[in-house]
């Protein structure tokens, strides 16, 4: 099962985990902006109230990349989806939302909120539709911080930048 199906490649499985392809046909003017090199993130995705139904999903193991269009796990070897996808350039109306967690114990993770919508172009296939999902990531290898740094921009340029479709110098003070 999958929600938001990914179009992998053929080879998909043996490109995993290398940096120099991607196991996923890119758009036109997607460009990936983060990668992890190993399987050691885990997903889970639930509703945010479970009061009538209950949704648990998770994935043991995955490959995580970021793009500037869509946020892409691809599970590794044990999980209860194969694929999981957000489109950024709907996360507006999805009221995506995000933080990074750092507990006592155990691995940071990055938690995240949406609305699963009832419009076809923002919705999350897979799931019930005007429901409130929590999905939370632990990155067992690191690179969260890079991670959630690269999320903020992606996240802010589909906001504020998204009739913008070159990618320009971003501004450093000297």
């Amino acid at each position: 099962m999958s929600i938001n199906n990914v179009e992998l490649v053929d080879n998909y499985t043996e490109v995993l985990g290398n940096s120099q392809e991607i196991p996923f046909l890119l758009e036109q003017t997607e460009v990936v902006k983060f990668s992890t090199p190993t399987s050691r993130q885990s997903l889970s995705i639930s509703l945010r109230d479970p009061v009538s139904r209950k949704i648990n999903i998770t994935a043991n193991d995955g490959y995580m990349y970021l793009t500037n269009l869509r946020l892409i796990y691809i599970t590794g070897l044990q999980g209860d989806i194969d694929t999981f996808l957000v489109d950024m350039k709907g996360a507006q109306d999805l009221h995506f939302s995000h933080a990074l967690k750092s507990p006592w114990f155990g691995p940071n993770y990055w938690e995240f909120m949406f609305l699963n919508a009832s419009r076809p172009n923002v919705t999350i296939d897979g799931l019930p539709k005007n429901e409130w999902f929590k999905g939370k990531i632990a990155f067992n290898d690191g690179g969260i911080f890079t991670f959630v740094e690269i999320m903020n921009q992606v996240l802010n340029d589909a906001a504020n930048n998204a009739e913008i479709d070159e990618e320009l110098p971003r501004y450093t003070p000297t």
